[in-house]
């Protein structure tokens, strides 16, 4: 009887698990767009819910182990996501924001394209930005470089353009 109920109960974890979304050692929470969180794993029906149909989607062989996957909706989300756990860098990966039609959660500030440059300068440990590539700045908190990056396209007027929170390796 005791093979039978831990069978069944294994069973029941496992079935839930699946229906979860799976947090990676890249999780953050403190990072997300409509409770899709930056660093966990989701299945197509999960982040369907939570932000509509996306209008193009990508695959690709990960390096090592399972898939990778762009989400894009119009020109105003991208999402790019591993969905093994045993990947370089699995669960999200990146989101891109090029619209105002999208809010992304990051350090507790609501962050979206039209917002100045002066919520970002309010937002706690701001430290500095530093000039990256193509015109994009990459936010540095309490004098720290982070193993997640928020980088923005400012317009001449200080007016984000263009959101990209992704994993910055120098």
């Amino acid at each position: 009887m005791k093979r039978i109920t831990t069978f069944a109960f294994t069973f029941l974890l496992c079935a839930l698990q699946m229906l979860a979304q799976i947090p990676t050692g890249n999780s953050r929470d403190s990072i997300s767009i409509n409770d899709i969180m930056f660093g966990y794993i989701y299945s197509y029906d999960q982040i369907k819910k939570a932000l509509g149909a996306p209008t193009q989607i990508y695959t690709w062989e990960a390096t090592d182990f399972g898939q990778g996957h762009e989400f894009r909706y119009e020109n105003d989300l991208t999402i790019r996501m591993n969905d093994d756990p045993r990947e370089n860098d699995p669960g999200i990966i990146e989101f891109i924001l090029k619209s105002p039609k999208y809010t992304i959660s990051f350090e507790g500030t609501e962050l979206k394209v039209g917002d100045s440059f002066e919520k970002i300068k309010k937002m706690p440990g701001y430290t500095s930005r530093e000039m990256r590539y193509d015109g994009f700045y990459s936010i540095i908190f309490n004098n720290n470089m982070h193993d997640h990056s928020l980088q923005i396209l400012f317009s001449k007027d200080e007016i984000i353009e263009c959101i990209s929170v992704a994993p910055r390796y120098y």
